[in-house]
């Protein structure tokens, strides 16, 4: 027969060991175990990573937008970034974009992947003021912060 302590232990370590697993697989893994949420349809907006984005924005050769709230930008951002909250009027988005070059490529973000408010912003800058080359960021925000030291 077997001890009684034996079995709980038998018992309660599988469970135990697989969630220590998936808690070390989240921790060190850069986009974690729960990262595979589907994505928000880009409407056929190409997407560009941060490390394809950074060398380009910071040569002034693509213009960083960021499509997140007022407040949200006071709060962080990415540096260098124009903020230019999705539901802005008209209006402000051609006060806003005033004096930038059309034919810089025109990278959008908000906070990741699944948020729509890049894509939102995406389709108004074509729509509206007839920027030509307009791309997201994978993983917005959240990309951004991952790949700083």
């Amino acid at each position: 027969m077997v001890d009684p302590m034996k079995k709980f232990v038998l018992f309660f370590s599988f469970p135990v060991l697989a969630l220590a697993c998936g808690a070390l697989w989240n921790w060190f893994h850069p986009s974690g175990l729960w990262s595979h949420q589907p994505k928000v349809p880009t409407d056929g907006f190409p997407r560009v990573t941060w490390a394809e984005a950074a060398p380009r924005v910071k040569s002034d050769e693509w213009l960083l937008i960021d499509a997140r709230t007022e407040e949200e930008y006071k709060v962080a951002h990415i540096p260098g970034s124009l903020s230019l909250p999705s539901g802005s009027f008209p209006e402000m988005i051609t006060f806003s974009l005033e004096g930038q070059s059309r034919a810089k490529t025109a990278v959008i973000y908000c906070d990741t992947t699944e948020c729509d408010r890049s894509v939102e912003l995406a389709r108004r800058l074509r729509a509206e003021v007839n920027w030509a080359d307009v791309r997201i960021l994978e993983g917005g925000m959240l990309a951004w912060r991952r790949s700083q030291p």
